[in-house]
Parts: structure tokens; sequence; C-alpha cells
């Protein structure tokens, strides 16, 4: 399965509601399901909205409290745009405040989201990579049950 891996905290809120895109320098063609891996950087020194929503979603400790280096849910990527197309009223959104979409970059819309009950301790790589379905299988079908729907 194809994963991406993010820095903390952008790879948590990717999986939450406040978080519909993510934003990269680069664009794919590639649509589906895709694993989100946390990696091993984490980044505390947040202020402003983006600490506040941060705060909101997963507590005061959450710096010490999310993952990393490992895989921590699924999203089903549904579109890539560029930033620039997005209308102006995304500015006043939670999901503008977690990501950067200064002009050039591409913003990576997300369907469904769903976070592993369980981080599944695994290396990440730059760019798109490929994890074994039979690493992943058993938090998918636990995702699924949950959410009463195939991923």
């Amino acid at each position: 399965m194809k994963a991406l891996s993010l820095w903390q905290p952008w790879a948590a809120l990717w999986l939450s509601p406040a978080k519909e895109h993510e934003t990269r320098r680069w664009a794919t063609t590639y649509r589906g399901a895709l694993l989100v891996h946390a990696a091993k950087k984490i980044i505390r020194d947040i202020d402003g909205p983006l600490r506040t929503i941060l705060d909101d979603e997963f507590g005061g400790h959450w710096a010490m409290d999310l993952p990393a280096g490992a895989l921590i849910g699924i999203v089903n990527l549904v579109a890539i745009v560029p930033t620039e197309t997005l209308p102006l009223e995304h500015r006043a959104t939670d999901d503008f405040h977690c990501g950067d979409f200064s002009p050039g970059r591409f913003a990576w819309r997300r369907g469904f989201f769903r976070r592993f009950e369980t981080p599944i301790p695994y290396r990440g790589h730059q760019a798109m990579f490929e994890v074994p379905h039979s690493v992943v299988a058993d938090a998918i079908t636990a995702a699924e049950a949950k959410a009463g729907a195939s991923l």
C-alpha cells in the first residue's frame, strides 16, 4: 500500500476533522487509500491559531502524546489541486491554519480518514513509499469495523 510520511503534529491533524488538506511542493497522479506515517520528527514550538487547534484536538500535552515513527492511520486521497485554486473562504477555516497554502504548492484533499487504534512502528521514507499490506491488514480491518464501512 502507498504511504506518506509527515512530521507530527501534521500527521495526526490529517487524521482529524481539522485538516482536510495536506500541502506539498509536489503533486501526484495517485488517488485512493493512503497510509499516514508519523515521522520521528515532532515540531513542538507552535503558537497562534494552530496551537489552539492542536490543544482542542489532542489536549494540552499533545507534543508528548502524539505517536512518532509509526503508521497511524489511513486516508482516501481524492484530489490534488494547486493551492491558488482554493476559494478565498478557505482562509477562514481550521484547515487553512494547518498547512502551507502559499502559491506554487499543492493541496492534497482527503475524503474519509481513520486513525488506527494502535500505531504500527514503521520506518518512513521521503516522498510516497510502499508498505506491505500484511503490515497494516489488522489495523485496517479494525478501522473498518469501527467505521462500519470499507476503507
